[in-house]
């Protein structure tokens, strides 16, 4: 699933040495599904060339503000046909532009028109951090624009600093959150992910196969749906969702500490960690020789982190618990979803492969006993999921809310 697809996106590219990564921001956006047009200015032209953005668009790229060859008047129908303008890179002199209402460029033009959208700024670190420069930020995200943050690194003028532009994956990310409805706007939602880590000595330890990818994607399309995301994880691969807040863990108890630390200010807590139910009753400070003959190993439990979750949740919480089954799967899920106190639980059977997998398929049951099966990739299985908790939120009195 992707959140843009289909959808019709204007992207700007102005005079920055990082107008080059606009390409990487143009296939990746058409990967996800997205139809890209470009708009360039003068100063942007003069890193990358308009015919290279125009073949891997497919369309012609509006370089001119008054074009000669053409008598339509670009700016007005290209923010007619698009729902969204992301402009990457925009250097401090667009950004000061478009804070100002000048419109001098098809950029400028563009962002008159348009109104909104997404800015990435892109420059020397001392040019970003001008109080004038950080003045037409706060105007610009005041009035409605997304600024994703540049990054922090060696810049071209070798200078190091934060001016870089920001990731191509957090750039395309920031685009889908456009199209997300804002279902949890203004919520606090702590998320679990992955697997965790008990050691038997400092090179071995138990663990399990989670990859976290449904952690992942329940906390990228919570931040799409508006919420403050707090994402709790274990050690994985994936590169964390723009914009989330991430807390990495390795232990059940320092996963615990975590969870507790954040969970009474949360609206929703979503249990999609992978956690360890034992851990060893002794820790040797020493790696372990191998030795003739067997070697026992004595466990004991962990602390149950959903439980206590569900033995502190206040009234207008959510709780939604994962239950990863072999067999019995609705039976063993009703079960967990009592004893823990939990809103909802989302049922899955481990032997499908779902660990490794992009893809998901999950019974979502609620306390009523209502089951609603759920398939597809994780991101819109995660939709679903948010969907419900976004629905019985709504339900809650107004004012009451956890957060408060």
């Amino acid at each position: 699933m992707s959140f843009l697809k289909g959808k019709k996106v204007v992207l700007g590219v102005t005079g920055s040495i990082a107008a080059y990564k606009a390409v990487e921001v143009l296939r990746e956006l058409q990967k996800k599904g997205a139809e890209v047009r470009v708009a360039i200015t003068p100063a942007g032209a003069k890193f990358i060339t308009p015919l290279t953005l125009e073949v891997l668009s497919g369309y012609p790229v509006y370089s001119e503000t008054v074009p000669e060859s053409s008598p339509e008047i670009r700016h007005t129908e290209l923010s007619r046909w698009a729902e969204l303008f992301l402009i990457a890179p925009a250097t401090a002199n667009t950004v000061a532009k478009i804070a100002c209402g000048i419109a001098d460029t098809p950029v400028t033009d563009l962002a008159l028109c348009f109104g909104k959208g997404i800015i990435c700024p892109a420059m020397n670190v001392r040019m970003y951090e001008n109080p004038i420069t950080q003045e037409n930020l706060k105007k610009l995200k005041n009035l409605g624009w997304e600024v994703v943050e540049p990054e922090c690194g060696y810049l071209a003028c070798r200078e190091e600093g934060k001016g870089r532009l920001a990731e191509v994956s957090d750039i395309v990310d920031s685009a889908e959150y456009w199209f997300i409805p804002k279902l949890l706007k203004g919520k606090k939602v702590v998320i679990t992910a992955g697997p965790t880590r008990e050691y038997i000595d400092p090179v071995r330890f138990i663990s399990n196969p989670s990859s976290g990818k449904m952690g992942y994607a329940l906390a990228k399309v919570a931040k799409g749906m508006g919420a403050e995301v707090i994402l709790i994880t274990g050690k994985t691969c994936l590169k964390p969702p723009y914009g989330v807040k991430t807390v990495e863990v390795e232990t059940v108890e320092e996963m615990r500490e975590a969870v507790l630390k954040e969970f009474n200010s949360a609206d929703v807590y979503i249990s999609a960690a992978a956690i360890g139910d034992y851990t060893p009753v002794r820790k040797s400070s020493e790696k372990i020789k191998k030795g003739e003959g067997n070697l026992i190993l004595e466990l004991k439990r962990t602390p149950d982190i959903l439980k206590l979750a569900g033995e502190r949740k206040k009234e207008n919480q959510i709780i939604v618990g994962f239950a990863a089954e072999t067999e019995n799967l609705i039976e063993n899920a009703v079960k967990k979803l009592k004893k823990k106190n939990l809103d909802f639980i989302a049922a899955n059977d481990v032997k499908s492969g779902v660990f490794s997998s992009d893809e998901n398929r999950v019974y979502l049951i609620d306390k009523a006993g209502e089951k609603l099966e759920i398939s597809g990739k994780k991101e819109e299985v995660a939709f679903k999921i948010l969907e419900a908790v976004a629905k019985r939120l709504k339900n809650f009195p107004d004012g009451n809310s956890a957060g408060d």
